[in-house]
């Protein structure tokens, strides 16, 4: 009978823990239905949608909790259904009776926009970018970037193309068509200051402004260098070798970026440009950073991986995989198989 007695306590002590659990968070979706890992979220409403048709598309977009609840609670509570089209900016931690009462008021920003910096862009690339999405032009960022005044931290270099180049963080980010430059900077590299930041503090990295500049160029590098995430720390631990021992990086990135053409083979020519840009010519690390990279990137050049390696080439195979190597007759061989893998893909 005591035995029993104590599985019965058990038992309603699991079914309270567990009936606690569907109470905190039925009352967490009521109270914040919306679900991102920034502070809003852009909800489109085209003609015709229903309330319930943009409640799906969230919830498909993992945006939304439970969306039964939500779809429950709405009708529960009569709230106004009649939704108005547009493009919302909503701060996620709404309420589900502000969600739809900025939906059915058509308390919208008609000038919002929700714009993605690829990791890699560089700021022709990324000015480009913003023109396309009507936020401002070409020319009018590009002003912006030469004219603004620089944090302590970035080195002011008249060699360089735009001293601020790996400085604009690439993120997602809310805009507004007509945004000044110097307003769209200013978010950028207030986002670079947090994430470098907490990339020291996690890890317990002290760094000078001459070297946080040098990581940054580092990172720029590996960025466009690494298309896999797990290849970053060797891919940096290659460029950090062969400056150890003298050897030019010889990173095709950068004649990319001083070409402004992308190439999947340069040629001599290409690789002959004089710049202090291209590190075919110049020993060491490039004049300033070629893009802006993202955080894996960043940690990489921060905490390269151990390696004897000297050299890497494309595999070529499908895999954006590559070949490392720690002497140049194995190179030659990997070369080989690369240059023997590209033609096949390209018959």
């Amino acid at each position: 009978m005591k035995k029993k007695l104590i599985l019965l306590v058990i038992v309603l002590i699991v079914i309270s823990i567990i009936g606690s659990k569907i109470y905190f968070d039925a009352a967490n979706v009521i109270k914040h239905p919306l679900i991102s890992t920034g502070d809003n979220i852009e909800v489109k409403v085209n003609n015709g949608d229903s309330l319930n048709n943009v409640i799906n598309n969230l919830s498909s977009d993992n945006k939304m909790g439970n969306m039964f609840l939500v779809k429950w609670y709405i009708k529960k509570h009569n709230l106004n259904t009649n939704i108005k089209p547009g493009t919302y900016i909503i701060p996620k931690d709404v309420t589900i009776e502000s969600f739809v009462s900025s939906l059915n008021n058509g308390k919208y920003n008609e000038n919002a926009v929700r714009v993605t910096i690829p990791e890699g862009y560089d700021i022709n690339k990324i000015a480009a970018l913003l023109q396309e999405k009507q936020i401002i032009s070409k020319e009018e960022f590009l002003n912006a970037v030469s004219s603004y005044n620089l944090p302590s931290y970035i080195k002011k270099d008249s060699n360089r193309k735009y001293s601020l180049e790996g400085y604009l963080f690439p993120d997602t980010y809310d805009f507004t068509k007509g945004m000044k430059g110097k307003d769209i900077i200013d978010v950028m590299v207030k986002n670079f200051e947090t994430v470098i930041n907490t990339i020291k503090t996690k890890n317990n990295i002290t760094l000078s402004d001459d070297k946080l500049d040098e990581k940054i160029t580092m990172a720029s590098i590996v960025e466009r260098e690494a298309e896999l995430s797990s290849e970053r720390a060797t891919v940096a631990s290659v460029f950090y070798n062969r400056i150890n021992k003298n050897i030019k990086l010889q990173s095709c990135a950068t004649v990319e970026y001083v070409l402004g053409v992308h190439k999947t083979v340069y040629s001599e020519k290409d690789i002959s440009v004089q710049s202090v840009y291209n590190t075919y010519y110049v020993s060491g690390l490039p004049a300033g950073p070629i893009c802006s990279p993202g955080k894996e990137s960043i940690l990489a050049a921060l905490m390269p991986g151990k390696s004897n390696y000297l050299y890497f080439v494309s595999k070529f195979d499908g895999t954006k995989a590559h070949f490392f190597s720690d002497n140049y007759n194995q190179f030659l061989n990997d070369k080989k198989v690369s240059e023997s893998n590209y033609a096949k893909m390209n018959k």
